[in-house]
């Protein structure tokens, strides 16, 4: 049966009992005094937090206000952090009740945090903002400065996003020596018409460039991997160990890998019908030592096979997405043969190919490290596959089937039950073409002692599951799409 759920620790208890206290002493301050007096309220603010300091260590207060949503302030949300704030604290993130606070507030009460190492200012963040965290903040390693956005109607009555980070933001922030996690915004298109304040490809190559120790650059949308191969700037070598990059040739990853030498992370999205293997021989001949490894439209040929038995020692994340039907179970043995660290694969395939012999032997010690298994699209037996992957490991824990028409698999969900391969799963997500009726289920609820996730679509009335779940006290998330 699925784990029981656990009641909470005592430390959590008291987290949320202290938040619970000081969020009905903010209230009270607040309602105490209007709007027009809020420096009495600031005096009022600072009192209550001298007097919970001489009481509380301060370790303690970073914990409250990373945890303050757990019982949500129903005031202004400026009383709340004036209290839980404090110079000494090294971690800020913002909640989603921050988003209000007029811009005022964080330039006042951010030259404080001069001990911060983590900070998140999503969708609060300006140039002014970062004008002051630069010259305040000089600790910081990780910060997430995805833009304030405004939105305004245009003259043909659209909404448009305005964005409240430049360049001159960026400039401000290069001076935090010691970043070595950066989110922000995409760059705009330099085309495009502009709207308000954005960043350009050129301001990251500049910010990129200042940042020595800088190992992940967190861009929605964005490939960076083109960004740093088409500057005509010469940078490098960097210290970024996660680079995604859409559209390349075999010349742009070989200066890629030049310009960013300590990869240990790379994405390769590669739409055109040529250089594929002239790719990924430029990552095997490379001295790359990559942990994860992504190639979406590839094929499995000679040369992916070379670049595997070269680096797959070094590999524990792979996914492949395949095209050309090139996927055989030859194949998948090579893969585990080349890659015995492997601890997430995902394969995505059209292949016909991909079938287990009746009489076929796999060999030992292939896949036995595995955690984490996605395969999809079409075409392959999932009863076969699945028990190829399964005989190899007995310590799946998540595991995520993907298939493009409709198919029932309760006698393969029942096959595995019983012989006891799904125990260790926590997560299993099935897509909504896999048909699975009530009663295989109730069967994974009850034999499956490890699982927590389980999101399957469902076409029956699960109500009755769903109150066994609830009346057993089954850590257990059921749901469907």
């Amino acid at each position: 049966m699925s784990p029981r759920k656990q009641p909470n620790s005592l430390f959590k208890i008291c987290v949320k009992s202290c938040i619970c206290l000081i969020n009905s002493a903010c209230y009270v301050i607040e309602k105490n005094y209007p709007e027009n007096e809020f420096e009495k309220f600031e005096r009022q603010a600072f009192s209550l937090k001298c007097h919970l300091m001489s009481m509380l260590p301060a370790r303690l207060f970073d914990v409250l206000c990373l945890e303050r949503t757990c019982c949500q302030y129903r005031g202004d949300p400026r009383v709340q952090l004036h209290v839980l704030t404090h110079p000494n604290m090294t971690v800020f993130r913002k909640c989603d009740l921050d988003n209000g606070i007029p811009q005022n507030f964080w330039i006042q009460n951010l030259p404080n945090f001069t001990r911060l190492v983590v900070l998140d200012l999503k969708f609060v963040c300006t140039d002014e903002i970062l004008q002051i965290v630069g010259t305040n903040c000089l600790l910081l390693e990780e910060i997430n400065i995805v833009s304030k956005v405004d939105i305004c109607k245009s003259l043909i009555n659209a909404s448009v996003l305005i964005r409240n980070v430049s360049d001159a933001g960026l400039y401000s922030i290069a001076n935090l020596k010691q970043l070595r996690i950066l989110a922000m915004d995409p760059p705009r298109n330099e085309r495009a018409s502009r709207v308000g304040r954005c960043v350009s490809q050129a301001g990251i190559i500049m910010l990129v460039s200042e940042l020595p120790y800088l190992e992940e650059l967190r861009i929605e949308s964005c490939d960076i991997g083109a960004t740093l191969i088409t500057t005509v700037v010469d940078i490098g070598p960097l210290s970024l160990k996660k680079i995604n990059c859409h559209f390349a040739s075999a010349e742009g990853i070989k200066k890629l890998i030049k310009i960013c030498p300590y990869l240990k992370e790379l994405s390769v999205t590669h739409l055109s019908a040529h250089n594929k293997d002239a790719i990924l021989e430029q990552l095997s001949v490379s001295d790359l030592r990559l942990s994860r490894l992504d190639l979406s439209f590839f094929s499995y040929s000679d040369s992916m096979q070379q670049l595997l038995s070269v680096k797959g020692n070094y590999l524990t994340h792979f996914s492949l997405w395949e095209i050309e039907h090139s996927l055989t179970l030859e194949a998948i043995v090579s893969i585990g043969v080349s890659c015995p660290n492997l601890i997430t694969l995902c394969l995505m395939t059209q292949s016909k190919f991909l079938l287990t012999p009746r009489y076929f032997r796999r060999p030992e010690k292939i896949f036995c490290q595995l955690r984490n298994l996605t395969i999809g699209n079409e075409n392959y037996n999932i009863s076969s596959i699945l028990s190829f992957f399964l005989d190899c490991t007995q310590n799946l824990q998540k595991l995520v089937l993907k298939y493009q028409t409709k198919m029932n698999i309760d006698d393969t969900l029942l096959q595995l039950i019983e012989k006891g391969r799904l125990k260790n799963l926590n997560c299993l997500w099935l897509d909504c073409t896999l048909e699975v009726s009530k009663e295989v289920v109730k069967q994974m609820i009850q034999h499956c002692e490890q699982l927590q996730m389980f999101t399957v679509d469902f076409n029956e009335d699960m109500s009755d599951v769903q109150r066994y779940i609830c009346e057993n006290n089954l850590d257990l998330k059921l749901g469907s799409y």
